[in-house]
């Protein structure tokens, strides 16, 4: 199989696709990096639903039109890769299971899908729970400045972490574990997010500060994933802690196919980061959008006061459909650029021939704002997932793509839609929430959507 990875390792091109002129060296990428929710909505618009964005390197065609999205993710063949073909000399070295296709991709995920559905679901979900509980209060306390007023964004991150080890690993961390992990977590995802096009590359001059980024502290963060394996792999009581980790160790020994110690530890770190960032975005995105929207954020604190929140139950928490509503209406709004796949033997889509090892991006952001989609599109209205009549969509979940789609489907998804509309519920129940006069969400897309400077606002307790 080709490479991908070399710039002259195309076979075809594929300049008969409509798309923006774009420049001499950088195509369209300056217009593109300056606010890339807009341009791709904008190229869509314009030129179809199969658009040719001219790139450095390496050119990106767009797919508009959800069906096609669908056909490309929820191909099972392998033609259709998450992060490329890679070149053989890699693929020995990388055999993580975001960079696997096929049969390999199956039997490794049918060993991790169990650990945070059907059976692992309840001890998940009751990890990440006794997690918020018990850290919430303490992670505003640590966000909050000498002046009363609370970065809310960064204590639900750190409260999702706390929540996330807790499902992986049961043991607890050092505060300086914690630190470097938090780091070294948010590190990667800017990293990778960067690498696929979906958010700027990380600054490196000032690598400090709360939103900025240590390129060091992914190191670190690995490191400490690596002895918690070799731990664990050790320890005479593998197999009884019931912990997500616990389950990958036990599940790996029976695959068909070996894997090397630095594949596993890559498995645990995708795991652990894929459950972090983009989860913790989405939650600080609905309590945003939420306090925006005035009779939102009053049902949500009613419905809140229906469940015993210091006693959840996964039925409780599924009883909230006002706030999963506002959770689902908030992942659709919130500003995820692109999911990336890559062909292998090329493709049709549209009436267009796409050349093999083409770079392909399902606009997220852009099909959840497409008015043949959605009605209002750009309005927080939870009301078209709490009654389904305002959805305009049919099948319904065709056009919404929070979650992915096909074999790479996130795999806690399940998990998601219990700890988000849990937290959510959790923080309108204990703190009224004031924002600060005219204050406007600006958005910092990527990964992991974010909140500019962060979330700023004084918290009083219910």
């Amino acid at each position: 199989m080709p490479s991908v990875t070399g710039i002259t390792s195309r076979r075809f091109n594929n300049k008969h696709l409509p798309g923006p002129p774009g420049h001499r060296l950088m195509g369209s990428y300056p217009e593109f990096s300056k606010d890339r929710n807009k341009f791709l909505r904008d190229a869509v618009r314009q030129y179809g639903d199969v658009v040719r964005i001219k790139l450095p390197l390496r050119d990106l065609v767009v797919l508009g039109n959800p069906e096609d999205a669908h056909a490309a993710m929820g191909d099972t063949s392998g033609d259709y890769s998450k992060f490329g073909n890679y070149h053989p000399a890699v693929s020995k070295r990388q055999n993580g299971l975001s960079f696997i296709e096929g049969d390999l991709f199956r039997e490794r995920r049918r060993i991790l899908s169990p650990l945070v559905t059907r059976g692992g679901l309840q001890s998940t979900f009751d990890a990440n729970a006794e997690a918020y509980l018990g850290s919430l209060e303490s992670n505003i306390a640590a966000a909050t400045d000498a002046d009363g007023v609370t970065d809310l964004q960064e204590a639900i991150f750190q409260t999702l972490l706390r929540g996330v080890l807790k499902q992986t690993f049961t043991e607890p961390f050092t505060p300086a574990e914690m630190h470097d992990l938090h780091d070294g977590l948010s590190t990667f995802t800017k990293f990778l997010g960067s690498t696929l096009k979906i958010a700027d590359p990380p600054n490196l001059v000032r690598p400090w500060g709360r939103y900025n980024i240590r390129p060091w502290a992914v190191y670190s963060a690995g490191k400490i994933v690596k002895d918690r394996v070799v731990e664990r792999q050790n320890s005479p009581a593998l197999g009884t802690y019931g912990d997500v980790l616990d389950g990958m160790l036990l599940g790996y020994q029976k695959l068909k196919t070996p894997l090397s110690f630095f594949d596993l530890c890559f498995d645990v770190a995708t795991m652990t980061s894929a459950s972090y960032g983009t989860t913790a975005g989405a939650i600080t995105q609905t309590v945003v959008r939420t306090c925006l929207a005035a009779e939102a954020r009053d049902r949500v604190v009613e419905e809140s006061g229906t469940v015993d929140l210091s006693q959840p139950t996964i039925e409780s928490v599924r009883s909230m459909r006002w706030v999963k509503a506002c959770f689902e209406e908030s992942m659709r709004m919130q500003g995820l650029p692109l999911l990336l796949r890559f062909t292998a033997k090329g493709a049709s889509f549209q009436g267009y021939d796409i050349a093999p090892n083409t770079m392909l991006g399902v606009p997220i952001s852009t099909i959840h704002r497409d008015e043949r989609w959605w009605t209002d599109p750009d309005t927080f209205d939870p009301n078209r997932f709490y009654d389904q009549s305002k959805r305009v969509d049919a099948p319904r979940l065709l056009h919404y793509l929070a979650w992915g789609g096909g074999p790479h489907r996130c795999t806690g998804a399940q998990l998601g839609y219990l700890i988000a509309p849990y937290l959510v519920a959790l923080i309108f129940s204990r703190y009224k929430i004031e924002l600060p006069p005219n204050w406007k969400l600006n958005e910092d897309t990527g990964l992991a959507p974010m909140i500019k400077g962060g979330f700023n606002v004084r918290l009083t307790p219910r």
